[in-house]
């Protein structure tokens, strides 16, 4: 809804979900009956209650990134001496209410607007870096932007494709720590919020409880963010039926009501020439009705401001600054009217002396010491553990962004809807309370993971993965997940996780799997051979995380299989082989593709025992028994970065240690950034060697009011692969480089570049979705 706080979210995706919106609730754009979740006290401060001044009542409508012209206009108040007694908001308009209600200077405000990361606010995903190392593997396989769930046979939703997590921590960061409230006729100014209820198409005026979650319940866009829930009622935008609530005010005691109109008008019929001005149309028709309607009960005594804010969009909160300067230029317009409401220096003295004193009750609880932490736990995750994360401790002194990066880490659980924190006061001690909140959508759930490469001659590759995972087996934290990948090489696989305690640090797992590889061998660039290979594997390990981005895990397999070549050289034989194995992986990089710090090092040592049956083979003869094979495995990606530009180190190692040529324990080299100007493993051995410096520049890209990250690089980069130790030789290198062009989409990363080497061999690149 273009009227609606829209700090940050994608314009295109939300005008499509108004488009539904408007159209499905049009018909409640004249409702303006209010149910309260609290009778009103329509009684002010008992010191202004003296004055034979007539009160004032402060009405601020929503508009988005226009709010700031809300401030400009209490800027232009204050400097006349007007005194305000009730304040009433909806959606940006409760944002900027709020601040103000709680004492906050119209200075102070712009202040913080000025100081916040909107777009910030639009971004539910827990970051790569904050991810335990498990669930790094599944963000970068699983890389589609939704979620499935699954209950009783029936496919769940989100009930936004935002949970407001993020917007959250925004408004946390704006007010700092508030405490419950018995009613928000006790802050500096009575201040009430106007929100929706879904259900029932009614507003709500919100005075009591949770200061910051009524405001953002206000400001909660259908379908975009998920509903707020407040007293067991699902709660969205205001703005649907009470745009402008001028009847709020009044009704809250307001003798004279000043109301701040940022609302869009709608256009003219020349402007409505696509589709997006059609749904921008259907949405202001929406929220204009209401506010024409509340417009109608203005008095002559009343006075409506309309900023000039006509040329801003709600999501374009760059232009901030501006609408400041707007807001204070439309009440200057005003002043005739406005003067006659001026108190005397003496009563706005003590009117600025009482909000002071408020203000700095607030600031002083904020710096109190938390004398309790107290855990609201809807969830099936121990307490034990999000206690760990939270880490804050009883009669500990937290700042807010303290508080937003202990929140931030019990979110990166991953096991959450949404984590919130509320502040109490019981017998003068400061209590936080955290809640965290099952996924709705759950227990069940989808996973989807797309990714397409083409070199433009030997390869092109759609690959599909799909997961499902049943969690909480038997009553346990036993998790099923079953498996497919789809593409040149198939998957299907079953595992079973089990943590083995609270935090969650030891764990068991098993695992069955199905793979069918296709591997394509080249002789200086054209195709020499094709080999299926198909393997049915079972592993079962014991893990130990001892940090979040730390896994050592020991574990035994058995697999049977076979490798069919029907070309010559034949290399058709079947095989048996057991073993054991130790991975140690450590992985802290904030992106796998476009990494800007962090470092990933993966070690696997594996103690084979294979036997190999030859059939229809006259190239090699078969074993007689059980061989010993032992195999090695090392990966490093380290990036370090200075402002825009990077510097990535990235370092392959692989290898067995017999002096016989392997043919099931095989290494592949070539494509992009893996030995460059090569097809996609081109180059296969059982021994490899890889290095490679890499280049990369970011610059942010507008687009539709959003920055895009787009990476520009290049690499230099050694390597190659051979068939037995003794072979190895530096003399042998290839030697090659890369230029690209990038960017992370919803989709995964997606790349375009080309790569030559020192072998004439050169190869273009484009890929969606994949690890590089």
């Amino acid at each position: 809804m273009r009227q609606f706080l829209l700090p940050l979210f994608n314009v295109n995706l939300a005008k499509t979900c108004l488009a539904w919106l408007a159209a499905s609730c049009i018909c409640i754009s004249h409702m303006v009956g209010a149910n309260s979740l609290n009778p009103v006290n329509t009684h002010p401060d008992a010191q202004l209650e003296s004055s034979p001044r007539p009160t004032v009542g402060l009405v601020l409508s929503g508009g988005g990134a226009k709010g700031s012209a809300h401030v400009g206009v209490i800027r232009y108040l204050e400097q006349q001496q007007i005194e305000v007694d009730y304040i009433v908001g909806t959606s940006i308009g409760a944002y900027v209410g709020g601040l103000y209600a709680l004492g906050f200077s119209a200075n102070d405000i712009e202040t913080i607007m000025l100081g916040l990361d909107w777009e910030s606010g639009f971004n539910d995903n827990v970051p790569r870096q904050s991810l335990r190392y498990r669930d790094k593997q599944d963000v970068d396989r699983y890389n589609m932007p939704f979620e499935l769930g699954l209950l009783d046979g029936q496919l769940l939703l989100p009930k936004g494709l935002l949970r407001g997590q993020t917007m959250g921590n925004l408004y946390l960061d704006s007010f700092g720590a508030i405490e419950n409230q018995v009613s928000f006729n006790d802050l500096a100014t009575p201040f009430s919020a106007i929100a929706t209820d879904i259900s029932t198409g009614e507003a709500v005026v919100l005075n009591q409880g949770n200061l910051l979650k009524a405001m953002q319940a206000s400001a909660t866009v259908p379908g975009i963010l998920q509903p707020t829930v407040i007293d067991g009622k699902s709660l969205v935008d205001g703005g649907i039926v009470s745009n402008l609530p001028v009847e709020t005010a009044k009704n809250m005691g307001a003798d004279i009501v000043i109301a701040i109109d940022i609302g869009a008008d709608l256009s003219a019929q020349e402007q409505l020439n696509s589709a997006i001005a059609i749904v921008g149309q259907l949405s202001t028709l929406m929220t204009r009705a209401n506010a024409v309607e509340q417009i109608a009960t203005l008095s002559d005594a009343d006075i409506l401001i309309r900023p000039d804010v006509s040329n801003f969009d709600t999501t374009d909160f760059s232009a901030l600054a501006s609408g400041f300067e707007l807001g204070q230029l439309a009440a200057s317009s005003h002043q005739q009217q406005l003067e006659t409401l001026a108190s005397t220096n003496e009563q706005f003295r003590q009117y600025l002396s009482q909000r002071a004193r408020f203000k700095q009750g607030i600031i002083a609880f904020q710096h109190a010491p938390i004398e309790q932490v107290r855990f609201n736990n809807q969830s099936s995750t121990s307490t034990a553990l999000i206690k760990q994360k939270l880490n804050i401790d009883d009669g500990e002194s937290v700042s807010t962004d303290m508080l937003i990066e202990a929140i931030d880490r019990v979110y990166a659980l991953n096991d959450f809807e949404k984590v919130t924190v509320e502040f109490e006061q019981e017998n003068n001690q400061k209590v936080l309370v955290v809640n965290t909140e099952e996924k709705s959508w759950g227990p069940n759930f989808f996973d989807i993971g797309f990714s397409w490469q083409e070199d433009f001659e030997n390869n092109s590759n759609v690959i599909l993965d799909l997961a499902y995972q049943i969690n909480h087996i038997a009553d346990t934290d036993t998790q099923v997940r079953f498996e497919l990948t789809t593409g040149k090489d198939k998957l299907l696989a079953t595992e079973v996780y089990l943590p083995l305690d609270e935090l969650e640090q030891f764990y068991a797992k098993s695992r069955y799997q199905y793979q069918q590889q296709q591997q394509t061998y080249y002789e200086q660039g054209l195709l020499l051979l094709k080999t299926t290979h198909n393997a049915h594997h079972l592993y079962a390990a014991l893990g130990y995380s001892p940090l979040d981005n730390m896994v050592i895990e020991l574990g035994i397999y058995g697999e049977t299989g076979d490798m069919e070549g029907p070309q010559y050289p034949q290399l058709n034989f079947d095989y048996d082989a057991y073993g054991s194995m130790i991975h140690v992986g450590y992985d802290s990089l904030d992106s796998y593709s476009f990494p800007s710090s962090g470092i990933l090092i993966e070690a696997n040592v594996f103690w084979h025992k294979d036997k190999l049956t030859m059939t229809d083979s006259t190239s090699f003869n078969s074993s007689q028994g059980y061989e010993s094979v032992t195999e090695y495995q090392f990966s490093l990606k380290k990036a370090s970065s200075y402002q825009h530009h990077t510097l990535i180190a990235k370092v392959d190692l692989a290898g067995v240690d017999t002096e016989e040529f392997s043919l099931l324990h095989t290494q592949n080299l070539g494509g992009f950034l893996n030995l460059s100007g090569e097809s996609n493993n081109a180059l296969v051995g059982s021994q490899l060697a890889y290095g490679a410096l890499i280049y990369q520049h970011r610059s942010d890209w507008q687009i539709l009011n959003k920055d895009v990250p787009v990476y520009m690089g290049l690499s230099v980069e050694a390597g190659n692969v051979w068939q037995r130790k003794s072979a190895r030789d530096t003399n042998d290198l290839i030697y090659a480089a890369s230029i690209f062009v990038g960017t992370e989409t919803d989709f995964g990363p997606a790349v375009f570049g080309f790569g030559v080497n020192d072998l004439h061999h050169q190869s273009f690149y484009l890929t969606l979705g994949k690890r590089f």
